[in-house]
């Protein structure tokens, strides 16, 4: 008998609803992370996955009854977006999730449900507007691909500085043409372009090596951080606009 077919007969020897979700919990604790098995909280019953992950559903299958986010939090999941992560994501299909999304979610939908029901809409709201924040922005999103491949660009051999003197360079470069242009907002305008420019390259540089067949760690946090010194430098310049 396979592992969730045991679950299930377990479940239906079971007198309560109470025993039922007890037990549940005791096998989602222990079970293989290869083998995601959620419980709804209402009436127990067990699927392969929580369907808040793969659908619009949000919902238990077995009852109909609202269920609260994963616990990983994922934001590709949270809005049912690419097979894999992948930084080069569809903007307008990103919008059209989070919008069936809150439209599935809409506090007036459950304005007679209960606390419990209340309070689970309402986190799976937050998800879905934390995840469109993220992926939204090719900044966040690229930190976030990293963050969840065990690389983070916070820091860096226990620094906060990247360690490639050539990016130190450009990045003062650019802010020395700032501080000079300040106060010619032709010339602002015009450093702007430039750097948008550059922005969009780093943009490309960054889709090509997060998305790569063979993920490079080290090349990945350098195309990352210098995609974010120079949003701030195109931050910077939109300050004195």
């Amino acid at each position: 008998m396979s592992t969730v077919r045991a679950v299930r007969a377990a479940i239906t020897a079971s007198r309560s609803t109470s025993s039922v979700i007890a037990f549940a919990s005791r096998f989602t604790a222990r079970a293989s992370s290869t083998l995601a098995v959620d419980a709804c909280w209402n009436c127990g019953d067990l699927s392969p996955t929580n369907p808040a992950a793969s659908s619009l559903d949000f919902f238990c299958v077995a009852c109909g009854m609202i269920q609260p986010p994963l616990v990983d939090g994922n934001h590709f999941k949270v809005l049912g977006v690419c097979v894999e992560e992948r930084f080069a994501v569809d903007a307008s299909e990103l919008e059209d999730a989070m919008r069936r999304r809150q439209k599935v979610l809409h506090p007036d939908k459950f304005s007679s449900a209960s606390e419990t029901e209340r309070e689970h809409s309402a986190n799976q709201a937050s998800a879905v507007n934390a995840a469109y924040g993220v992926l939204r922005d090719p900044l966040r999103r690229a930190k976030y691909i990293l963050e969840t491949r065990g690389w983070g660009v916070t820091e860096r051999d226990g620094r906060e500085t990247p360690v490639d003197p050539e990016l130190l360079m450009e990045v003062m470069e650019a802010r020395e043409d700032i501080l000079e242009a300040k106060g010619d907002a032709e010339r602002l305008r015009e450093l702007l372009s430039e750097h948008s420019a550059t922005v969009e390259k780093c943009i490309q540089d960054t889709r090509e090596v997060l998305d790569a067949k063979v993920f490079d760690g080290e090349r990945a946090k350098d195309v990352v951080f210098r995609l974010t010194y120079f949003v701030k430098v195109m931050e910077e310049i939109k300050e004195l606009l």
